[in-house]
């Protein structure tokens, strides 16, 4: 049987730009595999009203609705006296979850809770009071005709926790015929949107399957989902026929956990040295838990001084060639490799803008270079886009072209 969710993202912070709503996107990813997607999502303001008239049209429209946010203990949480007020239940206050919350309290801060925490322990008639292990704010789960509500908390980790702990169980147990939807990514690169589009077509997929474009910034990911096991083979099939030597990953989160597993298949170790991306590469490859395994350390050389005093390069270089040429890509490595012993090393030197562009080398123009045991390689660009893309589009091109010069056993 097909089901669906909603969710209710309340907080008029959402819709001032300050935070960005990473739970609905989790939810989303958590609630497909389990056969209950997302039909709709709603962003809205700590308004009664608002958190009413979603909490109408949601209850009307799906099996599993789920709000977040609005559970803390000060006067801009609303969302307790609201939900209330849609199921027309009473808001009383319970002792025993009162105590559970003092307890977390001082387990968590050492502290006496304040007054003001009480509103915590203000739960909806008939409601059942979700405990939760990581805050003070309990999540609540209220059931009627079949259909199951869940307020959970607006902090990302708590949300978690309450979603792994109460409601993937819950979908399981009570939903058991509900349709696994089956998914899968196809990370590209190396091709533009419009340019994959020309060599796959959705229309040549199973009728049962659908197609969704993902565009990244310089590269673009490729989603299948269908409930036939049998047509997402056959899309699997379709996608790689067409569009294998585009493909680097599948289902991978991000190129530089699919860069460091690789590495770490092989026993190899990484350094890096930047200059116009200033770090940005060491940053996305040790945002990945568990990297230091492999990454042993890396130098930002931006200034010409810092190239010649620490990576040794000669100013003979630097004056007759530039700090953006292939030579100076090429020395940025064997002055890394100095400083840092390692199997595998990455430079990046370019100009990101958005001044310093000649006609001979222009804004976005990057050199990178690669050593991996001794054999050496770097590759000239140019990336289109303001500061923050070229920056961003270079970090990556470099992981992502590493990653393949070593699966082609460069």
């Amino acid at each position: 049987m097909k089901y669906t969710s909603i969710i209710i993202s309340i907080g008029s912070e959402l819709l001032l730009g300050r935070t960005i709503n990473s739970n609905l996107g989790y939810l989303g990813q958590e609630l497909s595999p389990l056969g209950m997607p997302v039909k709709r999502g709603y962003d809205i303001s700590d308004d009664p009203f608002e958190i009413q008239k979603a909490l109408k049209e949601a209850w009307q429209d799906a099996d599993i609705v789920i709000s977040t946010g609005g559970l803390g203990p000060t006067k801009d949480d609303l969302s307790r006296q609201a939900i209330a007020d849609f199921f027309g239940k009473e808001l009383l206050f319970s002792e025993a979850t009162w105590e559970y919350i003092q307890k977390m309290f001082w387990k968590r801060r050492n502290m006496e809770i304040p007054e003001s925490n009480k509103a915590q322990a203000m739960v909806p008639e008939g409601f059942e009071v979700l405990e939760n292990t990581q805050g003070t704010a309990p999540a609540l789960h209220y059931s009627e005709g079949g259909k199951h509500f869940f307020a959970l908390q607006g902090v990302p980790r708590e949300m978690k926790h309450s979603f792994e702990t109460h409601i993937r169980p819950l979908i399981k147990r009570e939903y058991p015929q509900a349709e696994e939807l089956l998914q899968k990514d196809f990370n590209t690169f190396g091709i533009g949107e419009s340019a994959l589009a020309e060599i796959i077509h959705e229309e040549d997929l199973p009728s049962d399957v659908s197609l969704a474009w993902l565009p990244q910034t310089g590269r673009v990911d490729l989603r299948i989902t269908t409930t036939n096991k049998e047509s997402f083979q056959k899309a699997e099939e379709y996608i790689k026929s067409k569009a294998r030597k585009y493909i680097w990953g599948e289902n991978e989160k991000s190129p530089a956990e699919a860069l460091l597993n690789e590495l770490r298949k092989r026993k190899l170790t990484l350094a890096a040295v930047e200059s116009c991306t200033g770090g940005l590469l060491q940053k996305y490859i040790t945002d990945v838990p568990g990297s230091s395994d492999v990454f042993k350390g890396g130098i930002v050389s931006y200034a010409n001084e810092v190239k010649e005093r620490l990576l040794f390069i000669p100013p003979v270089v630097l004056k007759k060639h530039g700090a953006v040429s292939l030579l100076t890509a090429s020395c940025m490595l064997d002055g890394v490799k100095r400083l840092i012993p390692v199997s595998v090393a990455v430079s990046i030197t370019g100009i990101a803008g958005p001044d310093g562009g000649s006609k001979e080398k222009p804004v976005g123009t990057v050199f990178m270079g690669f050593d991996i045991q001794g054999k050496v390689a770097v590759e000239k660009e140019v990336f289109r886009g303001n500061r923050v893309e070229i920056r961003h589009r270079a970090a990556e091109y470099t992981i992502l072209k590493l990653l393949e010069f070593l699966r082609k056993g460069f």
